[in-house]
């Protein structure tokens, strides 16, 4: 049977729900298992806008699906507002058959048409080799993953950075888990474990009076591209397994923006985690 490619932006709680399903039936066998909440927060709840996404259907059915969410970046001082993938999967007795190419392509054409100027993400393993071989994405680079103590710092002179207001500090920081101490937002990772999600303006954090103010725990982990890091953080070790972090981009001005690198972007843990 042939399949439809259809545009969704879970608008309607059917189509989020057939979604969840989709999802869980993918991650089952790592043991994860997801929420209409979880994806509301990304795809509807997220100031910067609703997501734009399309399905592969197999009738009735979501066997493949695609996103990208609405974002604004700092681009040489100036905003621009870019889309980033994520929620990418394909039902295993359809793999092989391109989809996540040809959703993925007309995620970005649709981004091109509504005045994005790019489209970046973060590919593993399974999923790089398509993003860079048929989806025109370049290979900026694999983010940092360490473990250690102490504050990170912020970089200056970054050509590339995340831009955040108010209003999308408050939305991306209303997990439970996160907290404050000083310019950086943490979040409760394991018992002893912090995960560091940023080190933002402190004056900015002053305006968001909801994030709570905490003693930091011990152990700090540091997922992300150019934080300062002190000499107090050291790489996880190999035995430690943990998803590549690919981070890849494309730009859809035709070369007007400077291109995205691992040496000019500052990228923290709060621009991407989807753990909320």
């Amino acid at each position: 049977m042939d399949l439809e490619y259809r545009f969704c932006d879970f608008t309607h709680e059917g189509d989020l729900t057939k979604l969840i399903s989709t999802q869980n039936e993918v991650y089952r066998q790592r043991g994860l298992r997801f929420k209409n909440d979880d994806f509301r927060y990304w795809y509807g709840d997220n100031p910067e806008g609703r997501v734009i996404a399309f399905n592969a259907m197999d009738g009735d059915r979501i066997v493949a699906h695609e996103a990208l969410i609405p974002e604004t970046m700092k681009v040489d001082g100036k905003t621009v507002k870019c889309l980033r993938s994520m929620g990418s999967v394909t039902l295993p007795e359809y793999r092989g058959r391109k989809l996540l190419s040809i959703l993925t392509n007309k995620c970005i054409e649709e981004g091109r048409k509504r005045g994005y100027e790019f489209v970046y993400g973060i590919a593993n393993g399974n999923s790089i080799h398509t993003f860079l071989k048929y989806c025109g994405f370049t290979l900026v680079g694999q983010m940092d993953v360490k473990f250690g103590f102490g504050k990170i710092g912020r970089p200056e002179g970054k050509t590339y950075e995340r831009f955040w207001t108010e209003e999308s500090l408050r939305w991306r920081t209303s997990s439970p888990l996160c907290f404050r101490k000083g310019d950086q937002v943490l979040k409760r990772f394991k018992t002893g474990v912090a995960a560091v999600m940023g080190t933002l303006d402190e004056e900015l954090l002053d305006r968001v009076p909801d994030l709570k103010k905490r003693g930091s725990m011990a152990v700090r982990l540091y997922v992300g591209i150019g934080g300062v890091l002190p000499g107090t953080y050291f790489r996880v070790p190999k035995f430690i397994k943990h998803s590549p972090f690919n981070l890849i981009f494309r730009d859809l001005t035709g070369g007007k923006l400077p291109e995205m690198t691992k040496d000019n972007l500052f990228y923290q843990l709060m621009d991407f985690d989807v753990a909320g």
